[in-house]
């Protein structure tokens, strides 16, 4: 993958957002066809935790437009530090857009990411909404050829995932604001 000034762009925000150079890794698909770059910043947002991002994802089409733009996102999660396969969770979910064509907006779900690489634990599902843990800043993107918006991931269990599909996933997300869940704990226990 070409690194392009956009990437360098959402390169340097998430540096400031760092207050200095982060970590960077790189993930390839199951295949190794496919790579997205992940920014990985140690104690952020707080001490004990850490925030992934991916760089490049936003190369790649989701299905919608703003202003007769394409609209493309970039995902953004965070999770207690012992968790060190967030990275992984993370880049499958971009692969799920990059190699399967899958669109994601608010509210849309990823089944069984987190499974895959902690099958014991509660969690077994990815929600995206729009990020909460950076305050204001976090900023999207207004290129000349398209915008980029941020996508936050936060883990969800089976018992979650069902309510969702139920009632919505703002119902969801709803109650998940209600319990006061630590949306950083990939195996916190199931509001439901």
């Amino acid at each position: 993958m070409e690194v392009t000034n956009q990437m360098k762009e959402i390169a340097k925000h998430l540096a400031d957002l760092n207050g200095g150079r982060p970590r960077m890794s790189r993930f390839y698909d199951d295949n190794k066809e496919s790579i997205i770059d992940v920014v990985i910043m140690d104690n952020k947002p707080n001490q004990y935790e850490t925030t992934y991002a991916t760089v490049g994802l936003c190369n790649y089409d989701i299905g919608y437009s703003v202003d007769n733009k394409p609209l493309r996102v970039e995902f953004i999660g965070a999770c207690i530090d012992e968790y060190t396969l967030f990275g992984n969770i993370l880049s499958t979910c971009a692969f799920n857009i990059i190699n399967s064509d899958y669109s994601c907006s608010p509210g849309t779900i990823f089944p069984d990411v987190i499974k895959m690489y902690y099958p014991e634990f509660n969690m077994k599902h990815v929600m995206f909404v729009s990020p909460f843990l950076w305050d204001e800043k976090l900023t999207s993107f207004d290129f000349d050829d398209k915008h980029v918006s941020w996508l936050q991931l936060i883990p969800i269990s089976d018992a979650e995932y069902n309510y969702a599909k139920q009632n919505g996933s703002e119902a969801l997300e709803d109650l998940l604001a209600q319990s006061d869940v630590d949306v950083l704990d990939v195996n916190r226990d199931s509001v439901l």
